[in-house]
């Protein structure tokens, strides 16, 4: 399974159907995981959108797949995912059956790509992310590099 405990920063685009360039898209979640499954939460925000909040749960199911719980950009929506080879692939529904995703999970060197589809109603949007985990940066003045530096 690719996904993994932490801090994620994600940068990205989202495309509107007939629009010819792509908004600026950022996340910041957190993926927790524990003995059923996984919870992301965090902020999306784009360009001349407000921030939005992103909920999700990932927990295997009987079938060998993974059931998704998603909350994220005002939709509501269930799911199936495979999650144990790469990519890992999901499919979203609402209830109404009127918006529904899907996605692909895979690596990248240094975190993960995460591209995707979504219709909501008669909009249709792609989207593409590649999320790295955040450093925690250790400062103050105690803190001395040994690493030598290089002079300019």
């Amino acid at each position: 399974m690719l996904l993994k405990r932490g801090l994620w920063l994600g940068k990205g685009s989202l495309l509107t159907e007939g629009a010819s360039i792509g908004e600026p898209l950022v996340c910041d979640i957190e993926i927790v995981e524990d003995e059923g499954g996984f919870t992301i939460t965090g902020d999306v925000w784009a360009a001349d959108r407000p921030p939005g909040d992103v909920s999700i749960r990932i927990a295997p199911n009987e079938v060998g797949t993974y059931t998704m719980d998603v909350r994220a950009a005002g939709a509501a929506l269930d799911g199936i995912a495979k999650m144990e080879s790469e990519p890992n692939l999901g499919l979203l529904w609402n209830e109404a059956g009127t918006q529904s995703a899907t996605y692909a999970l895979f690596a990248l060197r240094e975190g993960y790509g995460f591209r995707g589809f979504a219709r909501m109603g008669e909009r249709t949007v792609t989207w593409e992310i590649a999320f790295a985990l955040k450093q925690q940066a250790v400062g103050g003045a105690n803190v001395v590099s040994l690493k030598p530096r290089r002079r300019r």
